[in-house]
């Protein structure tokens, strides 16, 4: 351009346009990059999704009708709690609870309405920064859980490793889906750094094996064999079926052998020993968490409007660990009914949106591994406050209106954008 349309009106807007995109993409992957710091409240990540949201509000959302589901799912949910807050309004507690998944709902919603559009650039944005988030807590974790520096009482539980996170149980499955990701791009030969990628992967195992989970060890499992299945499922060859069965037998082997060296650790071996347990011993009895769920079961059938939000642990003495029976028990009928149909619907439209050739199926596929594992692990897991969840859930349903757009756009032959003409998994 010469220095003469440069100065002219025309370039003006142009220029506009790419600063405003520059910085909405650069705000973008900061906003996920924070998601590993979440002890401290409000967390860095709040606050940058309400610039974040600022930013994308004129012109850079887009609301796709194949939303709507999700949208209204997610409505009622919320309207459920409202209506179970009733009688607790002066429950500082019962009122944050409430809040809160109000604030998950939106941020739900607003990944939604942005990888409908410039889909491949957004979703490339986000896994990107979520790797970078996965490895700082994995790392912090591991620092952690061996006190170095002595920063095990900030960074580790009861001998396991928590990162910056309140709970092992829920850093844990926060660094399953960059582990994915990391896992897909080295099946499909996509990494342009695969030593890093390795790398990479080892690091987050290591944390997540130290956080001795047994919900995130099962999380990660099923994460990945559906990665390995959807991708042998789904691959346009016969070349990319035997990479992707060569690279799974390699990779498994290492983790293998990296678990086997880690065990020869006393300290670690023991605590293996007592978590591999597939029930201990706050699980069973009158009391337990199994016996608590059990109790309550009546008390959910009886009432429709449910306990008010938070109340299960004021007349139990701990969470239901259960999200299914937490939206039932917090949300009455109606959120519980809506949060079960929301899931379902998701399974629905995740396999919806990964079996089309699209040229963003491989995010579709490596979204929907993990939020699969997630929605799944919530039978033994109070899910519904974890930011990533909805990160998850918001970029399904996304793709999934992109998706539905790309195939009208083929079937009337319509020229796609520029980085939507090679469609390849």
């Amino acid at each position: 351009m010469t220095d003469a349309a440069a100065r002219s009106p025309l370039a003006r807007p142009q220029r506009a346009i790419g600063t405003l995109d520059f910085w909405r993409k650069a705000v973008l992957w900061l906003l996920v990059a924070s998601a590993w710091l979440v002890v401290v409240e409000p967390a860095p990540y709040e606050l940058i999704f309400a610039l974040t949201l600022l930013l994308f509000l004129p012109g850079g959302l887009r609301v796709h009708i194949v939303s709507l589901p999700f949208i209204a799912a997610l409505v009622l949910y919320n309207l459920g709690g409202a209506i179970g807050l009733e009688g607790a309004t002066d429950d500082k507690i019962s009122v944050w609870f409430t809040i809160i998944s109000y604030y998950m709902a939106v941020t739900g919603i607003f990944f939604c309405f942005l990888v409908t559009t410039d889909t491949n650039s957004r979703m490339a944005i986000i896994r990107n920064a979520y790797v970078a988030a996965g490895v700082i807590a994995s790392i912090l974790g591991i620092l952690g859980y061996f006190d170095v520096a002595g920063l095990g009482a900030q960074f580790s539980y009861a001998g396991r490793a928590q990162g910056t996170f309140k709970d092992p149980n829920v850093f844990a499955p926060f660094i399953i889906p960059p582990f994915i990701f990391l896992a897909q791009d080295l099946l499909l030969g996509k990494s342009r750094r695969p030593i890093l990628a390795v790398i990479g992967i080892l690091v987050i195992a290591l944390a997540l094996f130290l956080a001795f989970s047994r919900g995130a060890w099962g999380n990660v499992v099923g994460s990945a064999i559906l990665l390995v299945v959807l991708t042998l499922l789904l691959a346009p060859d016969a070349a990319l079926r035997r990479r992707v069965i060569t690279m799974s037998i390699g990779g498994s082997l290492l983790l293998v052998v990296a678990t086997v060296v880690a065990l020869q650790v006393p300290a670690i071996k023991r605590l293996y020993e007592v978590r591999a347990s597939l029930s201990q011993s706050y699980d069973v009895g009158e009391t337990g968490r199994f016996g608590s769920q059990a109790a309550s079961i009546p008390t959910i059938l009886t009432q429709p409007q449910g306990m008010n939000p938070r109340h299960f642990r004021y007349i139990y003495g701990q969470d239901p660990h259960n999200v299914f029976l937490n939206a039932f028990a917090s949300y009455g009928w109606l959120g519980g009914f809506s949060f079960f149909t929301l899931v379902i619907m998701t399974f629905w439209a995740g396999w919806r949106a990964v079996r089309v050739r699209t040229p963003w199926q491989h995010h579709a596929i490596a979204i929907y591994a993990p939020l699969v594992a997630v929605l799944v692990q919530g039978v033994q897991i109070d899910t519904d406050h974890w930011r990533h969840l909805y990160l998850l859930l918001g970029c399904m349903w996304g793709m999934l209106g992109a998706t539905v757009d790309y195939e009208a756009r083929q079937r009337s032959r319509v020229p796609l954008p520029q980085g939507q003409r090679t469609p390849s998994l």
